[in-house]
């Protein structure tokens, strides 16, 4: 998964046209101008350049497609150059005295530091990683490589600001002098021009703070916007109703994130199913992504500047803060996870203000619950009850951009915008000097935020909870037994994404085409679920079946008589008419998951198709329904 950061005078594509990157007239749109002839400058959204994968900085493996050994292993090799990364005048006897320490070559240790600052995610230094034939993956011998990164530490990373000649006959003399062919003027330009452009302005420029804004670090003050952010959730103090019979289903969840430093609302989620890690992907995915599309989806006037990677984010111990994925998805971008004392609440005292004020708007809403029975007193909240999950989140979406963002923050003295744009320009300057570096919008920062599941490929292919999974993909994972005995060390385990939204088909990441197939039930004739329903279906199974093992049989066998019981109960019935609603709201919220995986795997499809025969083993995609 790789991310995009929009330095000054750093390339950029767009439109599969090239562009260099100008400045920033907003937080949220970056002026750009064409590399060629006729030289155009057009003002575009950053929305609409993270979603181009030819700006983003790696192209191949990242923490959603190795294992989790592969990731302990990149997170094991971070911790000995770290100490390196927060030097800020980093020498080569500083790296020689990291290589002494840990036992390794100094030209391994340069290498690590380099797919780092090039790459800037933690996923980029596992084995697999290296190996994979990342572009631009240096050819030179590995005495050259330790001389050409030697002296840019020395020479090209200091204020002496030392010229392109004068580095490269030091490079020429260092590589003499070990009886090696020196490399070519223009591969030296080539390996400065991927040096991380905030190193640059930090060690060659002597520019401060601003510069390593868009990568987290451990900075545990609250200095500027996106320094510590902290996450919450809670029940909204509204009845929502069923969006064809109007009918009340009850009260959503909602998951929030807040930026500290400027009370601004970093972003949110509303669902009506259970707390759990999901929500809390859902929410860090609409925080770090602009918000632009979904404003224009509701029709929203205003703007909602907030988007980027956080230094740290602060949770409280609920096991869905705990997830793996989570905490994996936390290291690969360098953003401290900090869990609150237990019984020590006012370390998430802000996010819970925030819930505060937000429900006791709520309180006017037609449908509300209010916060005690004595101020509901004889108020009918389901009666009352008349908007939809859909017209709740538009009415959340306008109150935080056009109300909770502009009144004044007692603490702050000043609005939560007026506070942000502060932070982020300084007072008395009115330019702004950086934007936040942001993963790139596809199909593997979706997936990351998605739960993880680790299986074997049998020969009927993957079973989870019961139910089987099965395509002619997965042939390449199924081991025969006798090769098994023959050796041990054969793998066929692979890691599995399931959306809980729709649990009839599962995501697994396929190393020869550098993308996810789609790996649907081995029974495609049977109807989709969501996990709450399958939870149900497995229950009811287990009360139907004794004496034996459960199988996918008497799954779906159990999903339908359930589904029976709904269709003849009646429709006042509030838990069915919940149960309904809430796979409406799901159907439309992964409508954009959809099309961007749907995109990403017909691309792959297409260029797969055309190197496989009709002969073959039956190699081929599903798409997306």
């Amino acid at each position: 998964m790789g991310i995009i950061s929009f330095e000054k005078d750093s390339k950029i594509v767009f439109d599969e046209k090239e562009y260099f990157i100008k400045g920033y007239p907003s937080h949220t749109k970056v002026l750009i101008k064409q590399v060629e002839k006729p030289y155009t400058e057009i003002i575009v959204n950053v929305s609409e350049l993270i979603k181009n994968s030819n700006n983003e900085k790696e192209n191949n493996r990242s923490l959603v497609d190795i294992e989790q050994k592969d990731f302990d292993k990149a997170l094991e090799r971070y911790k000995i150059i770290e100490p390196l990364l927060e030097l800020e005048n980093r020498t080569a006897k500083d790296v020689q005295k990291i290589a002494n320490k840990n036992k390794k070559g100094i030209a391994t240790i340069y290498r690590w530091l380099s797919l780092y600052e090039e790459l800037g995610t933690i996923s980029s230094l596992s084995t697999k990683r290296e190996n994979c034939g990342a572009k631009g993956k240096s050819r030179l011998a590995s005495s050259v490589d330790t001389v050409i990164d030697s002296i840019i530490e020395e020479f090209y990373l200091t204020r002496q600001q030392y010229s392109l000649s004068t580095i490269y006959r030091e490079i020429v003399k260092g590589c003499n002098y070990l009886g090696e062919t020196p490399p070519t003027k223009n591969t030296i330009r080539n390996r400065i021009n991927s040096v991380n452009p905030k190193l640059i302005a930090k060690r060659r420029r002597g520019i401060k703070v601003n510069e390593t804004r868009g990568m987290p670090g451990s900075f545990p003050e609250v200095k500027m916007p996106l320094d510590v952010i902290q996450i919450d959730h809670t029940k909204v103090d509204v009845m929502v109703v069923d969006e064809e019979t109007r009918q009340s289903i009850g009260r959503p969840n909602i998951t929030v994130a807040i930026d500290v430093y400027s009370r601004m609302i970093y972003g949110f989620y509303i669902s009506l199913d259970a707390i759990n890690y999901f929500s809390v992907g859902q929410c860090l995915l609409h925080a770090i992504m602009p918000k632009d599309e979904i404003l224009k989806e509701y029709s929203i006037k205003g703007e909602w500047p907030v988007y980027g990677l956080p230094r740290q984010v602060s949770m409280d111990n609920a096991k869905e803060f705990r997830s793996l994925s989570l905490q994996n998805f936390c290291q690969e971008f360098r953003i401290t996870d900090v869990y609150r004392p237990v019984s020590r609440s006012h370390f998430g005292g802000i996010v819970e203000r925030l819930i505060g004020t937000c429900m006791k708007n709520t309180h006017e809403l037609p449908g509300t619950t209010f916060s005690n029975i004595l101020e509901k007193a004889t108020y009918n909240s389901e009666k009352e009850a008349c908007m939809t999950i859909s017209e709740l989140e538009k009415w959340y979406l306008d109150f935080v951009v056009n109300i909770y963002h502009k009144t004044e923050h007692i603490t702050l003295g000043m609005t939560p915008e007026e506070k942000f744009y502060q932070g982020l320009l300084g007072v008395g300057n009115d330019s702004i000097p950086f934007l936040p570096t942001v993963p790139v919008d596809n199909i593997k920062l979706r997936m990351a935020l998605l739960p993880a599941i680790e299986r074997k490929v049998q020969k009927n292919g993957i079973t989870i909870d019961y139910v089987t999974y099965f395509s002619e993909t997965l042939r390449k994972w199924i081991i025969p037994a006798q090769y098994k005995k023959l050796n041990p060390k054969l793998n066929n385990t692979v890691l599995c994404r399931r959306d809980p939204r729709d649990i009839s088909k599962i995501y697994i990441y396929d190393e020869d085409i550098k993308d996810y197939i789609v790996v649907p039930y081995a029974d495609i004739r049977k109807p989709s679920m969501n996990l709450k329903e399958l939870r149900d279906s497995i229950a009811e199974a287990k009360k139907a079946i004794t004496g034996r093992e459960l199988e996918p049989h008497d799954i779906f066998e159990a999903y339908d008589r359930l589904h029976s019981y709904v269709e003849t109960s009646k429709k006042e019935m509030k838990s069915v008419r919940r149960k309904q609603s809430s796979k409406k709201h799901q159907k439309k919220t992964i409508e954009l998951e959809k099309k961007i995986i749907k995109e990403s795997i017909e691309e792959k499809t297409q260029s797969l198709n055309k190197d496989i025969d009709d002969d073959d083993d039956g190699y081929e995609i599903y798409p997306i329904d």
